[in-house]
């Protein structure tokens, strides 16, 4: 589901306020962009508001309090608040700053149009190409192996967002992405010529190479296409198939363990080092509170919704098969080798350090 909300966001963005033409200047005219976001939105830029007690911050959420990420953001917001004693309150944008998606967090932040954001890292990736990451298949089996994975990256996410004078706050993992399918899915024999859902072109290229007929398509033209018959499987989460009760039409789950993007919640440095050290304090504290709970969570709650699935009537194949295992693997080589062109060396000697002790984890 993760992955389909960004596409979809992205979409409507581009419909919205002409995204292409944003997102194609280059990084030097960083804060013409920023601006040009204002613009589009129908907003003013602020200038530099004077302290004021208690202080206000405005956060930028894609998702919204229906979804795991949305409910997230409000536990932090509630408990920055109670840390501080009520001396910073975040709210989240609403009205034109609600249509924020993701792929303008990081330009919206430099504009101090907004203050914080919680944004899918594979939309940072487009500035940021390390920021793909935890989204490339077959990097990990559980959430021990994604949080790893988090740890090795996350000085590398630093210094990325310190160059656009922003800091990391915490960062969240999404369910892992699987197979909602009509027939049973154990070899890639099973996926040969099959009409499947992907919900981005890396996914795309993976069932490709699969065999399958694989189609980038929004939320809404899944559903579509589904209903006419025309899709056969799709690409999501178990528990964002389950929440679009996909198991009305799809009675298979296959857990791919394809990828666990994801979400990174970041803010204006210099907005962070105006605030006094109550404040300070407040924020860091929930970061790491929520940032600590959410992954020690993420494990019951995948195995909640294998158990969700089944009593819903969902034949759950998991764990994936060794022989489509190691069919998924060769598939998603050609992915990760471009993600690696496009990252500084260090950062593909990130990941070469990660994979060297993955087994032992």
């Amino acid at each position: 589901m993760q992955a389909v909300l960004v596409m979809q966001g992205v979409l409507d963005m581009k419909k919205m306020f002409g995204m292409k033409r944003m997102l194609g200047i280059k990084r030097e005219l960083g804060i013409k962009r920023a601006l040009g976001v204002a613009l589009a939105l129908g907003l003013s830029v602020p200038g530099t508001p004077a302290q004021a007690e208690p202080v206000e911050l405005t956060m930028s959420r894609e998702y919204g309090p229906q979804t795991m990420m949305g409910q997230r953001a409000q536990q932090f917001v509630d408990q920055v608040a109670a840390l501080s004693g009520g001396e910073l309150e975040i709210t989240f944008g609403e009205g034109p700053l609600g249509r924020l998606r993701s792929v303008n967090h990081l330009e919206a932040i430099s504009a101090d149009i907004i203050q914080l954001a919680d944004s899918h890292s594979g939309a940072l990736a487009a500035e940021m190409p390390l920021f793909g990451l935890s989204s490339l298949p077959t990097l990990v089996d559980d959430p021990h192996q994604a949080r790893e994975l988090y740890r090795l990256a996350r000085p590398h996410y630093e210094a990325q967002l310190k160059e656009h004078d922003q800091l990391l706050l915490y960062a969240l993992p999404w369910p892992p992405s699987g197979l909602w399918s009509r027939k049973p899915i154990a070899t890639r024999d099973d996926l040969r010529g099959v009409p499947v859902r992907a919900y981005d072109r890396n996914t795309q290229r993976v069932l490709l190479n699969l065999g399958a007929i694989a189609t980038v398509l929004g939320w809404e033209p899944m559903q579509q296409q589904l209903a006419e018959g025309r899709i056969e499987a799709v690409m999501t989460s178990a528990l964002g198939g389950l929440t679009a009760e996909l198991n009305r039409t799809l009675d298979h789950y296959t857990a791919l363990q394809y990828a666990m993007p994801l979400n990174i919640v970041h803010m204006s440095r210099s907005r962070f080092e105006a605030l006094d050290d109550t404040q300070r304090e407040a924020l860091l504290a929930a970061a790491t509170e929520i940032e600590d709970t959410s992954w020690n969570a993420i494990a019951s709650v995948l195995e909640q919704t294998y158990a969700q699935l089944e009593e819903a009537g969902v034949t759950v194949s998991n764990p994936l098969s060794p022989k489509l295992k190691r069919s998924l693997a060769r598939a998603s080589v050609s992915v990760i080798e471009s993600w690696r062109s496009k990252v500084a060396p260090e950062e593909s000697e990130l990941l070469d350090r990660y994979l060297a002790q993955r087994d032992t984890l």
